[in-house]
């Protein structure tokens, strides 16, 4: 089958922003206040994938911290106020299912959530008092959202002791090719008391 040069070109140009599609996952924020706090939702902010999807489905936890920063205009490097939390993800091998806990004491956790339910669980976890905001708690405001995967590099050591699966570890440790962080912008957003 042959095809004339445009309608070539078309269905190339047609072809190759699908797949660019395909591949754009939705970054979609939304911004709530409940008890003089703001709280994030972000439907489409994946940070189980990749590197440590493949950890916890080998059965080995992965630390990730997450931050909200409120920021005065799109782009912004000084927040307003943020707020920062760690959490140890885990993976039910028989059940294929994943586990959240806040990291610290008065931890809080979750199990038996897909991927998606406890990426989301974790975000809800974060907050920013509204009193935090200052001048931004009557202008718009911008929200970035960032994730960091902390056990990418293990020298081996759990507490004080070091292990034999430690040191299979750091001795098979392929190269670093993957990112292990990721962040979404969002805004304008108001504060609705």
């Amino acid at each position: 089958m042959t095809f004339s040069r445009p309608l070539a070109f078309s269905l190339l140009i047609s072809a190759t922003l699908s797949s660019l599609d395909a591949r754009l996952e939705p970054q979609s924020m939304t911004v709530t206040t409940t008890g003089g706090e703001v709280r994030v939702q972000a439907p489409g902010f994946r940070f189980i994938t990749g590197e440590p999807l493949t950890r916890l489905k080998d059965g080995l936890p992965v630390r990730v911290e997450l931050e909200i920063r409120v920021l005065a205009g799109p782009g912004g490097a000084a927040a307003a106020a943020q707020s920062r939390q760690t959490f140890v993800l885990s993976y039910d091998l028989w059940e294929e299912r994943f586990a959240a806990a806040v990291s610290g004491t008065g931890s809080r956790s979750v199990s038996h959530l897909t991927a998606a339910a406890a990426e989301a669980w974790c975000i809800q976890q974060l907050s920013v008092p509204v009193s935090g905001l200052g001048s931004l708690r009557s202008q718009p405001f911008w929200i970035r959202l960032e994730s960091r995967v902390l056990n990418g590099k293990s020298d081996g050591r759990v507490g004080e002791g070091l292990t034999l699966r430690g040191m299979i570890e750091t001795l098979s440790r392929r190269g670093a090719t993957e990112k292990t962080s990721h962040s979404a912008e969002s805004g304008p957003f108001l504060v609705r008391q």
